[in-house]
């Protein structure tokens, strides 16, 4: 298991990543190899409201993950007032899995949870990466309504 430093992401840093994963699912290498200066600053526009962890391995970006809080209706039931987190964007590149990257960069997410005092922290699996969820400790919830134009 390789031991990752963690620490909050530099746009940059963020959108190679980004843009690394991205090739993943794009037939034939449509895009170029490194993002553009354009992309960069989207990605620092985008960074704003968030909160960006990544991963450097031997000094080399390796994940990255994104906590997004949603802040709820003041309520005076203190349970429905409750704010909580969304974890989006665990990525960490092909050659840097199965190593324990992931599941770091989980739990950075899960302990800001905990720092900021959450009620919950939810997330939208792949099928790839339930089995990693389960083992930081997430359950199963009621089903996700989605509505798409």
């Amino acid at each position: 298991m390789t031991r990752a430093a963690i620490g909050l992401g530099e746009p940059v840093d963020v959108a190679e990543l980004r843009w690394q994963w991205a090739q993943e699912s794009v037939a034939d290498n449509a895009l170029s190899l490194h993002p553009s200066t354009e992309f960069v600053s989207q990605v620092a526009s985008w960074m704003r409201s968030r909160t960006v962890w990544v991963a450097r391995n031997k000094g080399l970006v390796a994940g990255m993950v994104c906590l997004t809080q949603h802040e709820r209706m003041p309520s005076p039931n203190p349970q429905a007032a409750a704010n909580w987190g969304y974890l989006g964007h665990l990525y960490v590149l092909p050659a840097a899995r199965s190593q324990g990257i992931g599941r770091a960069l989980v739990h950075m997410v899960l302990d800001e949870a905990v720092h900021r005092d959450y009620a919950k922290v939810v997330l939208t699996p792949s099928d790839l990466s339930v089995p990693l969820y389960r083992r930081c400790g997430f359950t199963n919830a009621r089903t996700m309504m989605v509505w798409r134009p």
